[in-house]
């Protein structure tokens, strides 16, 4: 009934007014013992692109995708005494404040758009502003999920196709592009034929790397490159057959008899 705040040694903070929640099923106004679970999500962390939702791709208040780049993310869930699924009553808000990573504080703007993740279509979608206050952002919001503090940008589409020494296509390949200088990145796998697209940041620099499987292991291919306002392509590129291996043999079923129509997984 009169609020209150909690704040984690991260700089995480989250202030409820008085008189903010209610009962999110029933949309009744509760009174008692407020949880609340909250997680900060460092913009710079190296597993950003797992432990995040979606793919930092957000729709604006214009209605556009947009490209994002965060300064950080937060996950806040309020929970009742008997476990029942609180939020924020209409027409208040809670102010939710985070930290900003001391390398990213230079290039932090005064102000910055708020955005929240609608797990209906994996979308962010922007909701208000943060105003940037020592190394902290401090913005007002309406309901609880996950919250980021991001840049929006504009984007173009990129491609490439990867082959091996002798030119054939190299299917299901792990890549990566990264936005130099920070953690953002986005991922996926070459198809049959080797070819790779996407949507990636406009007017930026960006690395592309190639590695040996999903989140392990050192790239066996780098490539940094810088986009305009046009798409871009990296034409082919080959693969040394170091980091190649061909691998046979003869598939039977139970009775020892040839298998002519199956299909073969490797991880």
């Amino acid at each position: 009934t009169s609020g209150g705040s909690v704040t984690l040694t991260n700089g995480l903070s989250i202030a409820l007014p008085a008189g903010a929640v209610v009962n999110a099923a029933t949309n009744v106004a509760y009174t008692g013992t407020v949880n609340v679970a909250a997680f900060w999500i460092n913009p710079e962390a190296a597993d950003l692109n797992k432990i995040m939702p979606g793919d930092l791709r957000g729709i604006d208040k214009d209605g556009s995708l947009k490209l994002l780049q965060t300064f950080g993310m937060a996950a806040v869930e309020l929970t009742g005494a008997s476990g029942e699924l609180l939020q924020i009553t209409a027409g208040k808000k809670a102010t939710l404040t985070l930290a900003i990573p001391s390398s990213l504080s230079a290039t932090a703007p005064a102000s910055i758009p708020l955005w929240y993740f609608d797990e209906s279509n994996g979308l962010w979608k922007e909701e208000g502003n943060a105003t940037k206050t020592g190394n902290t952002y401090v913005g007002d919001v309406s309901h609880f999920s996950f919250w980021s503090y991001s840049l929006p940008g504009p984007y173009v589409q990129f491609d490439c196709t990867l082959k091996d020494v002798a030119g054939n296509p190299i299917p299901n390949v792990f890549v990566q592009i990264q936005l130099a200088g920070t953690f953002n990145q986005g991922h996926g796998h070459t198809d049959a034929s080797g070819f790779v697209s996407g949507l990636v940041t406009a007017n930026a620099q960006l690395v592309f790397y190639v590695s040996p499987t999903f989140g392990c292991g050192a790239p066996i291919y780098s490539q940094t490159f810088t986009t305009t306002n046009a798409n871009i392509s990296l034409g082919v590129i080959t693969i040394s057959s170091n980091f190649m291996a061909t691998i046979s043999g003869t598939i039977t079923d139970c009775n020892n008899n040839p298998v002519t129509n199956g299909d073969i997984l490797m991880s």
